[in-house]
């Protein structure tokens, strides 16, 4: 009997010790945590590809020709529904001349802010529906480079406001084989290069003023592909392939 009485009791014990860590447990998940993570909405990743072509010049006022290609990762966040910020790394390629070859690669990083300033929706005409926007871009951008044994580095401030066009194709038989919308933009530019060759000479930019434009398709509302190209006395062209959660 008393063997009886004194299993029960343990087992009594038992559940609502159980009890306790159910409830323990519970609350943890339905409380907050010191950390949250964002919501995948506002999250964009993309791949991006770009060969640039500058005027730079030395202290001495020598004029170079710096050719540099890039491969880069971008991670975007959705800040507001009007201002992304985002950051890039992947690698980068120099040289100073046409006639040589790329160096071998180094780290390129950057980090910057888009925002959508002003837009005004087109009803009329049909042909044209759509959507004008005012939309600035500003990116802080560092590039490393091996060059002729010796390390070239440098740094590219730039910003741009662009004036976009965007259209969406209202089709109720739209298919993937197709194409979702599309967005053209362009606008004036300024560019800040300032860097050196490691032992022989520091540079900037020759022209710091220029023009850049573009062109999204957008395959679903989600995913795009884009090609870009930028004048600063050179042209210079990229392209990306960007999805947005």
């Amino acid at each position: 009997m008393k063997t009886n009485i004194l299993f029960i009791m343990t087992l009594l014990l038992i559940m609502h010790s159980t009890k306790l860590q159910a409830g323990s447990v519970s609350d943890s998940i339905a409380g907050e945590s010191l950390i949250t993570a964002p919501p995948v909405e506002s999250i964009s990743v993309a791949l991006n590809y770009d060969e640039a072509k500058r005027e730079i010049k030395d202290n001495s006022g020598n004029i170079y020709q710096l050719g540099a290609r890039s491969y880069s990762f971008l991670l975007g966040y959705d800040v507001f529904k009007w201002c992304t910020i985002f950051a890039t790394v992947g690698r980068s390629e120099a040289r100073l001349s046409e006639r040589e070859k790329f160096g071998d690669g180094n780290l390129k990083w950057s980090a910057g802010i888009n925002a959508n300033l002003w837009h005004v929706n087109i009803e009329e005409p049909p042909l044209f529906t759509g959507r004008i926007s005012l939309k600035p871009t500003i990116e802080y951008a560092r590039y490393n480079s091996e060059f002729n044994n010796d390390t070239m580095k440098w740094t590219d401030i730039s910003g741009a406001l662009f004036l976009s066009y965007e259209k969406i194709i209202d089709d109720p038989k739209y298919n993937i084989t197709t194409f979702y919308g599309y967005t053209i933009y362009g606008g004036p530019a300024v560019s800040i290069i300032d860097g050196s060759v490691e032992k022989e000479f520091d540079f900037k930019e020759n022209r710091n003023f220029g023009f850049i434009g573009g062109l999204d398709f957008f395959i679903t509302e989600n995913v795009s592909l884009g090609g870009q190209i930028q004048f600063f006395e050179k042209f210079s062209f990229g392209g990306n392939f960007r999805y947005h959660f």
